[in-house]
């Protein structure tokens, strides 16, 4: 529109006030509700297993079926657990697996194992996400639903991985901003090891030979840069959910189908931006990601919840990964060893898994270029017209995570990208 000689064009717009919420539809939800779940092969107080926020509820409670894969998970995929209000078993949550719990404890019970503070063999819990097995062929039901391998728009031949999921997502699938995106794995780089030890490559294919298997389309989602240093900080999981959830046991469910994917918030400190933002907040279109990478990133995300299981001083029944020792009892192809820990082995689980990613973190500074799209945070090295070239060639805005980075002369990449590291790790740049 043409102006008179006399107008002025403002240089200067108002300061935002507060940030804008999901208008459409606000989360009323309680911040300080959490929800205790608890072994019941221990005497209280030290048999809670895991504590988690309850925001599926304005008043506080979480979606059953959630709470039931956390804790089948942490058993060694006990996916056949229920929960009951008491110790001894006997009475049996009525809320339906659609719905709310709304209660502060519960007992999670798995079949065939006694229930009491004086159990001699408490069922055995998984203490990290290194030692924990992915259960192949028994999937979740609710995690099985299709997910469209190709994108719904006509796609370019791509050759590097930053161009296979760009052209797939184009924006970010939480947002559905278009700049500023990052390429986020959703099985981290640092658990390549994992990945290839639970053959994890079946689910997915890779853009060119000679890739990390981790490095596949199927298992990196394009997401906004802030919103992926909060799912490396495992704020949140995608996970499925029905539209609606019942709350009271005569509820009927029949209708909650079909599932969609969602943002799960496991981690809401104040002052509850995230969780006021995104949380239950179904995602956009998705196409080629493989639903086991999505479970698989919903573990990892859990696993920060067991340590106020095993910094409980007391001695625990640990399942735990030996790549020398079968486990029949345990009934898997993937080598466990089932070993009471005394209390002070149990306190030194967390180093031992950062022990881990310490020494993966040192395997990585051997990583070679592989030619795709530095991320936007990445201290470049000095004069490298090699990353200049590949920013140029997909475009400035175009970033990708972790290792994908070109290597600094002198050695290790030094992006700081916490998907590449433990975000525990003191010691990560």
């Amino acid at each position: 529109m043409p102006l008179s000689n006399d107008q002025r064009v403002a240089l200067q717009r108002p300061a935002f006030g507060e940030p804008t919420l999901h208008i459409a539809s606000p989360l009323a939800f309680d911040p300080e509700y959490d929800i205790c779940f608890r072994h019941p092969g221990y005497r209280y107080p030290y048999n809670i297993l895991l504590i988690l926020p309850g925001l599926d509820h304005p008043n506080g409670g979480i979606y059953h079926q959630a709470a039931l894969w956390a804790c089948g998970i942490i058993t060694n995929n006990e996916f056949q657990g229920w929960f009951t209000e008491d110790q001894e078993g006997h009475m049996r949550a009525t809320t339906p697996l659609n719905g709310i719990l709304t209660r502060r404890n519960y007992y999670f019970q798995v079949p065939g194992q006694h229930a009491g503070p004086h159990v001699i063999d408490p069922y055995p819990i998984v203490p990290s996400f290194e030692d924990w097995s992915f259960p192949h062929e028994q999937l979740p039901a609710a995690w099985k639903f299709d997910i469209p391998r190709e994108a719904p728009h006509p796609t370019p031949r791509q050759s590097t991985l930053a161009e296979v999921v760009l052209s797939r997502d184009v924006r970010c699938r939480l947002t559905n901003h278009i700049e500023g995106t990052e390429c986020a794995h959703l099985i981290p780089r640092n658990q390549s090891i994992w990945f290839q030890r639970n053959m994890m490559s079946q689910y997915g294919r890779l853009p060119r030979p000679g890739c990390d298997p981790v490095d596949n389309p199927r298992n990196v989602i394009l997401l906004r840069s802030d919103i992926h240093s909060a799912f490396d900080y495992k704020r949140f999981a995608f996970i499925p959910k029905p539209e609606h959830a019942a709350v009271h046991s005569t509820e009927s469910t029949a209708d909650q189908l079909p599932l969609a994917y969602v943002t799960h918030i496991f981690n809401s400190p104040a002052p509850h931006e995230l969780t006021a933002l995104y949380h239950n907040v179904s995602l956009q279109h998705i196409s080629g990601i493989a639903p086991e990478y999505l479970f698989a990133r919903f573990a990892w995300t859990l696993f920060q919840h067991i340590n106020i299981f095993l910094q409980a001083g007391v001695p625990r029944r640990l399942a735990l990964y030996d790549a020398f020792a079968g486990s029949a009892e345990a009934g898997s192809d993937i080598m466990l060893s089932l070993k009471t820990c005394s209390a002070e082995q149990c306190r030194l689980m967390p180093l031992r898994s950062k022990s881990n990613s310490r020494k993966r973190k040192q395997d990585d500074a051997h990583f070679e270029d592989d030619g795709s799209v530095p991320r936007g945070r990445t201290r470049r090295c000095r004069a490298d017209p090699l990353a200049a070239s590949l920013v140029s060639s997909v475009g400035s805005n175009t970033t990708i995570d972790g290792s994908w980075n070109p290597v600094c002369s002198g050695g290790q990449s030094r992006d700081t990208d916490s998907s590449d590291v433990d975000v525990y790790d003191t010691d990560a740049s």
